[in-house]
């Protein structure tokens, strides 16, 4: 769908590969931007032949505007239409993508005919390897092309006939044309070429319909040398590629998603597209080197590996398998995707371990020797990253060759295993204890002794391994394996009586059971531990276990109102944003859990009443609930557990697997009263797994924060932890759905569901499958909010949303206009303004950080608007460095923001070389020169310039403090911009005085001369730095009061307090709230 305001001298407009390619008659005044969402590109010129690669512009293409006027037919017509009928690109089933496709239909097909197209090629045919070319396609007849070649000069023609292929249909993709190539003789000056179609006679299927052919791409060239792309241009503005004009072209800004709005972008004028909705398709298996589509009807598609196009394709309507080109066979993980035609509408992606070879892993542990091929592992990648961890970690005392043994071990397998000493270290107070029951099958137990040494941690532990009257070599363990507790029973006290004589050995603070068909994974027991300090009241964890082949085994178990336990999340992709965020869950696996020894105790450890085994973690689980703890499921602990390989499979057989059904009965008995409540068996899982809530809130944001590189960010994790304060699950869905390493990790480790692509493909694919999971909706910034409240109260009508604004967007550009004196950015700000508050009229409250905005809005909406403050969040250290350790001055931001970049430039240039000069007159002997470091990231080459012996550009820093303790004044000179300024308030907490102008200091509450200096102009700038930087007394008593100030104005409870109260106004009352 197409939206235009008209942009001056625009003709066309191609969408194609990820780019966007437009055509004007001159060249635009004004920038040209591609807009969709927050994102935003701007077009530059390119040449015409940065198409070639798409089959569109050539040297001398037919013209095909009013080309049915140079059309006649042979015997003629008596009226329009009697023998045939013409169009060009009308049929868009039959139009091939991103070419000018004639559509001609027979009409009178019972008889013969010519039909003449009188409008030549000119072409300057003094060049070799000239062609006429064209692609043709034909149903339900048989015909000829004729191709005359006309010497102006001499008045000779040459005719040139081809035969129409039956078998090429024609359509949108190549594939379906037959490609004609009519060489061009070679002279001094033109050729005029023009041709016709012979229809020859009907060809009967039965269905009775005309007979049509198609003729696309016509025109006269140089044979292409290269090969075309499988993407094909779509049309989004206009309907022919002229052959003049200014070109100019930019990539999209982001990837586009189906049923996604593209803004093409002058000023206040506009052209926008909004992509078709995606097919209804599923990739039903992915063997990473052929997909298998399922598709509900028949569709065109690209297929993409890493950005490039592979292949073209037609998904049928059932099942397509499509194989992926043999160059990608390398055993490397490649980005998979499904495209539209074009190449730049992402129906499906995933990263996909494409195999070198598909021998089966344990045919290859069996038939061959070490070394095997790392691709065929899915557990080399966190084996890599053990190795990495451990070289990271690694001193004189390190044993590799016992490593590069356990890593040979693990690979090899069971069948493999050699029974060489291992060594673990001896410690005297360990942090956790794991306790390891083992009946027989020594290689079992030993394997995972070995990645128990391979998996690095910071946290130390000891290993107790009791051997349940084993009858093979476990009865001598401990003359092999040294550092590690070994307890016998001379008799078979199975799994309940083992799991408790180990822990009652344990000398941790911790005890962790593990099973000992497990692969530990680098990081698995400090995230353990990390969960107990993360949350409140934490009694138990337990890890994210995988089947050996990678899938997901376990994600923290279910137990229905029916008393039936839930294995969540089994046979599922690993991956997937719901198996990813720490949760609380009603139990977890005994095959990896933790507690502390204090809590085992406690409860009692494992209930004797389900001896010899199964349902004690799940009774274990609802214990320490009842002791009045929480148990949380922890993701980022990953465990490989082979199951079954020490209890079997079979629970109606002899095995022990049988008291699975024989302790069913008993754990309902005991536990009716705690499960009676839960949800029906089966009916909505991904919402029955979360426990411990009140409610869900989706925020939505343009990308995951980002805490070390700006202030928003840093607040937006504040307002999610006050959030989940009030008791809800939390939800985070970035409108670029990018994964972003370890940020996005954080997020899920503080218990916050991220969605991200390839399992969601665009917001409104996500909103559409989830909206109605949400309680209330919290979105951060008009654009983010503009893009996406329509689809929320099209699946939500009656949806609760709150909207943080971050800032004004619209002050912060005109008070940016006013600055620069920019009559454009001006008009712009206006434009964002009408914007803005259309948004604010559609929320149910309105979060903003300052009152100075609240009374804007209050203006612009006649006070209709509900308006709350923003809480703010400041963690304000115990302890500071002494002002004997800080010398300078400091700056600290992000300098993809305007005002940042604004602001310094003004200081550095007016502000600086005047305090220079004063500092210099005053100056002690010994003393310092005074310097200001510049700290922020994506700092641009103007700032890096300003390099000189009074300013240092750092540059980023990971820790934000080494922008405040070691410096004695911080300064924030901001011209423009809107909203609370996080550096400042960050400034403050850690005592570091500040000297900043009126807008800095917005919506803070500062004292001017109590807790900073607010300087209005050059003359009280210099004062107050001068002044800070010379009387020490004066900086003590004022780093105090901004410290005091912080403390009692923006506590993390008084935070809780402000979102508990913007909840409320949304209609949206806790229990127990009751003041």
């Amino acid at each position: 769908m197409i939206i235009s305001t008209g942009l001056p001298d625009l003709r066309t407009l191609l969408l194609v590969d990820g780019q966007v390619f437009a055509n004007f008659t001159k060249h635009p005044d004004a920038a040209t931007h591609l807009v969709i969402g927050s994102a935003q590109t701007t077009l530059t010129d390119c040449p015409a032949s940065d198409l070639d690669l798409y089959a569109t512009v050539y040297g001398s293409p037919l013209v095909t505007q009013n080309l049915q006027a140079d059309m006649r037919s042979i015997p003629g017509e008596q009226a329009n239409g009697d023998r045939y009928a013409i169009w060009v690109n009308d049929l868009s089933d039959w139009t091939l993508s991103g070419s000018q496709t004639l559509q001609l239909m027979i009409t009178e097909y019972n008889s013969p005919c010519v039909i003449e197209c009188n409008r030549s090629i000119r072409v300057d045919a003094d060049h070799d390897n000239l062609f006429f070319q064209a692609r043709l396609g034909i149903h339900r007849a048989n015909a000829v092309l004729r191709v005359n070649i006309l010497d102006p000069d001499t008045g000779g023609v040459e005719t040139r006939k081809v035969p129409f292929a039956t078998a090429n249909l024609g359509g949108k993709h190549l594939s379906g044309y037959q490609e004609v190539m009519v060489p061009l003789p070679r002279k001094k000056g033109f050729l005029e070429v023009t041709f016709a179609v012979e229809y020859q006679g009907y060809i009967d299927d039965g269905t009775g319909i005309e007979p049509f052919i198609f003729l696309a791409d016509i025109r006269a060239d140089k044979r292409r040398t290269r090969k075309l792309s499988e993407a094909r241009p779509l049309f989004i503005y206009g309907d022919y590629i002229p052959s003049d004009g200014v070109w100019m072209s930019a990539p999209l800004p982001n990837t586009l998603a189906p049923e996604q709005t593209l803004h093409v972008r002058q000023n206040r004028k506009s052209v926008s597209h909004t992509a078709e909705a995606a097919p209804k398709i599923t990739v039903e298996d992915e063997y990473g080197h052929t997909l298998v589509i399922q598709s509900q009807t028949r569709c065109d598609m690209v297929l993409y590996v890493d950005g490039k196009p592979d292949q073209a394709f037609v998904a049928e309507a059932g099942h397509t398998p499509v194989r992926l080109s043999e160059c990608y066979f390398d055993g490397n993980t490649h980005h998979v995707s499904l495209r539209d035609p074009s190449g730049s509408i992402s129906y499906w992606a995933s990263q996909c371990l494409v195999p070198a070879l598909l021998t089966p892993t344990d045919i290859l542990q069996r038939e061959t020797n070490a070394p095997f091929p790392d691709a065929i592992f899915a557990q080399t990648g966190r084996r890599y990253a053990a190795l990495k961890d451990l070289l990271a970690r690694a001193d004189a005392q390190t044993d590799f060759a016992q490593l590069s043994h356990a890593l040979t071990t693990l690979e090899g397998g069971y069948e493999r295993v050699k029974l060489k000493p291992l060594s673990f270290p001896e410690v005297d107070s360990p942090d956790v204890s794991i306790v390891i029951p083992a009946h027989n099958k020594v290689e079992v137990t030993y394997l995972a002794l070995c990645s128990l040494l391979l998996a690095s941690n910071t946290a130390t532990f000891e290993v107790i391994v009791v051997d349940d009257a084993s009858t093979d070599e476990t009865a001598e363990l401990e003359s092999f394996v040294s550092g590690i507790t070994v307890i016998h029973n001379a008799e078979a006290q199975r799994f309940i009586r083992a799991c408790n004589a180990g822990a009652d050995k344990a000398r941790g603070k911790f005890v962790l059971l593990l099973n000992n068909d497990v692969e530990v994974t680098t990081g698995w027991l400090d995230e353990l531990i990390a969960g107990f300090e993360r949350f409140d009241n934490v009694g138990l964890v337990g890890s994210k276990l995988l089947y050996p082949n990678g899938q997901l085994q376990d994600a923290g178990g279910i137990i229905w109102g029916s008393g039936n336990p839930w294995n969540y999340g089994n046979r599922q992709n690993p991956n997937a944003p719901r198996f990813c965020y720490a949760r609380q869950a009603d139990y977890l696996s005994g095959a990896a859990l933790m507690t502390s020894k204090a809590i085992w105790d406690e409860v009692g450890g494992l209930s004797s009443y389900l001896e010899p085994m199964y349902f004690e973690d799940t009774d274990f689980s609802f214990k320490v609930r009842e002791a009045g703890y929480s148990t949380w499921f922890i993701p980022s602990s990953v465990i490989y557990h082979y199951e079954g390989m020490t209890s079997g499979t079979d629970v109606k057989g002899s095995g022990f697997k049988r008291y699975q059904e024989v302790n069913r009965p008993k754990f309902k008995r005991r536990w009716a009263e705690a499960y009676a409540n839960f949800g029906h068996e089966g009916q909505k899982p991904d919402l029955e797994k979360d426990r411990g809530i009140v409610g869900r809130v989706l925020f939505i944001d343009y990308t995951t924060p980002r805490p070390d590189q700006d202030a928003g960010s840093y607040a937006a994790i504040q307002e999610i932890k006050l959030v989940q304060a009030l008791g809800y699950k939390v939800t985070f869905l970035p409108t670029n759905l990018a994964h972003l390493g370890s940020y996005t990790e954080d997020l899920q480790k503080m218990g916050v569901e991220v969605i991200y692509a390839p399992f969601y493909m665009s917001v409104n694919d996500y909103l559409a499958q989830h909206a109605t999971d949400f309680d209330a909706f919290y979105i951060t910034r008009f654009y983010v909010a503009n893009d996406s409240l329509a689809q929320i109260r099209a699946h939500v009508p009656e949806a609760r949303v709150l909207f943080n604004n971050a800032d004004l967007h619209f002050l912060r550009e005109i008070r940016a206009a006013r600055v620069s004196n920019d009559t454009e950015r001006m008009e712009s700000a206006r434009k964002t303004r009408d914007e803005e508050m259309a948004v604010i009229q559609q929320v149910d409250v309105v979060l903003s950080y300052n009152e100075f905005e609240h009374s804007v809005i209050e203006a612009y909406t006649e006070g209709s608007a509900k308006i709350l403050r923003t809480p703010w969040v400041v963690d304000v250290p115990e302890t500071i460095p002494a002002l004997s350790e800080r010398s300078g001055l400091s700056f600290l931001g992000g300098f993809r923001h305007h005002p940042n970049a604004e602001g310094l430039l003004w200081f550095a240039r007016e502000i600086l070389p005047q305090v220079s000069a004063r500092h210099k007159k005053t100056q002690k002997p010994g003393e310092k020169d005074l310097v200001l470091s510049v700290y922020g990231s994506r700092m641009t080459d103007e700032i890096k310039a300003l390099k000189s012996d009074a300013l240092d550009p750092v540059g980023f820093v990971q820790d934000a403090a080494d922008a405040y303790d070691q410096h004695r004044v911080f300064v924030a000179p901001l011209l423009s911009g809107a909203g609370i300024k996080g550096k400042v308030l960050s400034a403050l907490a850690h005592g570091v005085p500040c000297v900043l102008t009126p807008v800095a200091a917005e919506g803070i509450g500062l004292r001017h001369g109590h807790d900073s200096f607010i300087a209005r102009t050059p003359a009280e700038w210099v004062d107050a730095i001068i002044r800070l930087n010379s009387d020490d007394a004066l900086w003590q008593e004022m780093s105090e009061n901004a410290r005091a100030y912080m403390a009692e104005s923006f506590s993390f409870e008084r935070g809780k307090q402000a979102m508990r109260d913007a909840f409320e106004a949304a209609d949206l009352f806790l229990p127990g709230a009751g003041r």
